[in-house]
C-alpha cells in the first residue's frame, strides 16, 4: 500500500490554522516530496484467540488482534541526516510528514482489520496502543515478537520503545463488552486520539 501525505494534512499537525508565509511553504512542497518517496509503509496484523491470556484488555472479546504499523527507517534517517547538518527546520518538517504518514498507515490497517472482522460478522471493534489506559507499554514487545514472520525490521528498545520511532503497535477487539478500566474518558488525549475513530 502506498501513502501519499497532502500539505493540509502537514500544516493542521504542525498547528497552523491559516496559511503560513510563502518560505514556509516552498519547503512544506519540498519535504513533501522527498518524504512522499522515503516511506515505505509496513502494516501487518495477526488474528488472535481471546481467552485474555494475552492482555485483559481481549477478556470478553468474541475475537481480537495485534497490529504493527511502520513507515521504515530512510525518513527518520534523512531527518537525523538535516538536524545534523543544521537544518532544524527541514528536519522539523520531514519529520512532522512522517508522524502524519504513520498515523495514516495506522488508519489504513485498522481499516482492513475491521473489514477481516466484517468477514468474521463483526461490525464495531476498539483498538487501543500500549500507552493507552490500561495497557502497559511492556505489551509493545509481545505485539512485536507475535509479529516477527516475516521480520518486520520493528525492535523493541529495554524501555519498550520502537525502532524506528515512526512506528507503533496497537490491539484490536470486537463483540464482548470492554470493561470499565479501557475507558478513555479522563485521558488527555481523549478528543484528538486518532486510536478512537
Amino acid at each position: 500500500m502506498s501513502i501519499t501525505i497532502h500539505k493540509d494534512q502537514v500544516l493542521k499537525q504542525i498547528g497552523y490554522k491559516s496559511l503560513p508565509e510563502e518560505k514556509v511553504l516552498t519547503l512544506l512542497d519540498e519535504m513533501l516530496e522527498l518524504g512522499n518517496k522515503q516511506i515505505s509503509p509496513l502494516m501487518k496484523f495477526k488474528k488472535i484467540g481471546c481467552s485474555g491470556e494475552f492482555h485483559p484488555f481481549f477478556h470478553g472479546a468474541a475475537l481480537g488482534y495485534f497490529a504493527l504499523v511502520s513507515i521504515g527507517p530512510e525518513l527518520e534517517n534523512q531527518v537525523k541526516a538535516f538536524f545534523d547538518l543544521g537544518k532544524a527546520m527541514e528536519g522539523y518538517i520531514l519529520d512532522v510528514v512522517g508522524t502524519v504518514a504513520v498515523k495514516q498507515a495506522g488508519n489504513a490497517l485498522w481499516a482492513e482489520i475491521i473489514e477481516d472482522a466484517s468477514l468474521r460478522g463483526f461490525k464495531k471493534g476498539f483498538r487501543r496502543a500500549p500507552g493507552c489506559k490500561g495497557v502497559p507499554m511492556p505489551l509493545q514487545k509481545r505485539i512485536i515478537d507475535m509479529l516477527q514472520e516475516p521480520d518486520p525490521g520493528v525492535r523493541v528498545t529495554s524501555s519498550y520503545m520502537l525502532v524506528p520511532r515512526k512506528s507503533f503497535a496497537f490491539l484490536g477487539r470486537f463483540g464482548g463488552k470492554l470493561e470499565g478500566s479501557f475507558s478513555c474518558e479522563g485521558c488527555p488525549q481523549f478528543s484528538t486520539c486518532d486510536l478512537r475513530r
